[in-house]
């Protein structure tokens, strides 16, 4: 169903990264933050995805961090996200994955190397571009390999009835970041995003690095182990960590009391398969 991106790498820089612009500026995308950022610094490069209902300041954390350890960033905005909800009931699984080929192509033509991460749902989208697009590897934090919400598979029928329903306990200080409703109909697109990939996912061979809650509330723990015990790929390291030191599922928010030392674990992973 997806295919490999067209080949742009004849394409100039600035018109890729306007080309995101624009796509980010049709979609009403109000704060600068959640828009697509680039920085430079050739080498390894990194093109970071956000999760389901969220935006690139998920990312930036990371972004931020691996910039300064020199790596060349791309952190995106997927298709539906980083505005209003809304956008989300009218976008697909297939938009998520087209809106990371700009800031791909933008790292292919100045790095040496390209590795993609993915957050939450923004894991599907690292593991299909990665296997369609020959990147380097894929690091995976809390992939969206099976929703943990045991009435996900009904979405696509809720969704006709129901346009969305509001998180249950959404702090609205995270507002710039997330989301507070769940829109029915992308929920639905995300579910057929899992089932697809789990469709395929015996042909991945890409080198691939997982981080994991036991506990998460979001996605199922299980599933992401499984996936690692079957994936093909001959290079994995699956890192789960202690379920006593708690259950968040956006892994790059401070609530993870482990982020630092994920962050160095992903720096030493990337720097051992790329080549400054």
């Amino acid at each position: 169903m997806l295919k490999p991106f067209v080949d742009l790498t004849e394409v100039e820089d600035i018109e890729l990264l306007d080309l995101d612009f624009k796509r980010a500026e049709s979609e009403n995308v109000a704060l600068q933050a959640n828009y697509p950022s680039f920085v430079n610094n050739g080498g390894i490069g990194v093109l970071l995805v956000h999760g389901f209902t969220s935006s690139p300041l998920e990312m930036q954390p990371l972004a931020d961090y691996l910039a300064g350890q020199g790596f060349s960033v791309y952190n995106a905005r997927l298709a539906g996200h980083g505005s209003d909800y809304r956008y989300l009931n009218v976008t697909t699984f297939a938009d998520w994955y087209d809106s990371v080929k700009y800031g791909l192509h933008l790292l292919k033509r100045n790095c040496k190397n390209v590795f993609v991460i993915g957050c939450s749902m923004g894991g599907l989208v690292s593991l299909m571009t990665a296997h369609l697009n020959g990147l380097d590897g894929a690091v995976l934090l809390a992939p969206c390999i099976r929703i943990k919400a045991p009435l996900a598979s009904l979405t696509p029928l809720v969704g006709r009835f129901v346009p969305a329903m509001p998180k249950m306990g959404f702090d609205m200080q995270y507002a710039d970041i997330f989301y507070p409703y769940w829109p029915m109909k992308g929920v639905a697109s995300l579910y057929k995003f899992t089932k697809y990939v789990e469709s395929v996912s015996s042909e991945f061979r890409m080198p691939l690095m997982g981080f994991q809650f036991p506990g998460d509330k979001v996605v199922s723990a299980q599933a992401t182990k499984d996936f690692f015990g079957r994936v093909g790929s001959k290079d994995k390291l699956y890192v789960e960590f202690p379920p006593k030191d708690g259950q968040t599922h956006i892994l790059t928010s401070h609530l993870n009391q482990h982020r630092d030392e994920m962050f160095t674990n992903i720096a030493v992973w990337l720097n051992h398969r790329g080549d400054k």
